[in-house]
């Protein structure tokens, strides 16, 4: 004969959990328009009560986009802005930083003089 403890723990297996969710309208709609997933997080807030936090796409905003690696870095140029980005290894013997930045810096201005220069570029 099963034991209590074991009734006990198959009926609260077959019960159901209600949980409510909080999403936003926009996500709604969207799962609404368009039946597919939506990749994001869930976050408790009580046992019985949570809300959804969708994870970004990305930059929705992005245009054209040109890039250009460096030795230590890369430079990048949008119609927005253009980001330069150096990653030196204090522990390099064999380079002095300042000159590498000094160096790197000169290559990437002029790449983005290239890019401005060029009339098939989009980005200007």
């Amino acid at each position: 004969m099963a034991k209590e403890s074991d009734l006990l723990l198959a009926k609260q297996l077959k019960t159901k959990m209600k949980l409510l969710l909080h999403i936003s309208d926009a996500d709604y709609r969207e799962l609404i328009a368009k039946p597919r997933r939506l990749r994001g997080s869930i976050g408790l807030i009580s046992l019985k009560e949570a809300s959804f936090n969708r994870h970004s796409d990305g930059n929705p905003h992005a245009g054209a986009y040109r890039f250009r690696k460096l030795r230590h870095g890369r430079v990048s140029i949008t119609d927005e802005c253009v980001r330069l980005t150096l990653n030196i290894v204090r522990s390099e013997t064999e380079i002095c930083a300042s000159e590498c930045i000094d160096d790197e810096s000169r290559e990437a201005s002029d790449f983005v003089f290239e890019q401005i220069e060029d009339p098939n570029c989009p980005i200007v």
